[in-house]
């Protein structure tokens, strides 16, 4: 319910880009309507989003050790109904729920080892 209270809607058009790779992660998203092509390097489609993903957390959580630059383009497909959330916000969320953060830490981490982009070290 915390958590509900602080996203702020957000709507995009066609063609519209919602973060671009090296940019600074300031905040997540979530998919409330809409489809999404996420692109990796030259822009090639490395995932579609849809109704009920959600997006962002990487850069937010700091796990490919890029720092807080984002590791994907994201672009909407048609009308994309988004929600906003603040990495000052999800934070301070997660300080009360470190069950939440490890989930989203190991799905951030499972996505980054399927694309390539994590060291299996690390």
């Amino acid at each position: 319910e915390e958590l509900v209270l602080k996203l702020k809607p957000q709507v995009y058009s066609p063609g519209d880009f919602i973060c671009r790779i090296g940019d600074v992660g300031k905040e997540m998203f979530f998919v409330k309507h809409g489809k999404l092509l996420v692109l990796g390097e030259d822009d090639q489609i490395v995932a579609t989003l849809d109704d009920g993903s959600y997006f962002g957390e990487i850069s937010i959580l700091n796990i490919s050790g890029s720092g807080n630059r984002r590791t994907a383009s994201v672009m909407s497909v048609g009308y994309s109904d988004l929600f906003c959330l603040s990495k000052y916000d999800l934070l301070e969320v997660l300080k009360e729920y470190p069950e939440a953060k490890s989930m989203l830490e190991e799905k951030a981490r499972t996505t980054l080892k399927k694309d390539g982009a994590l060291d299996e070290s690390t």
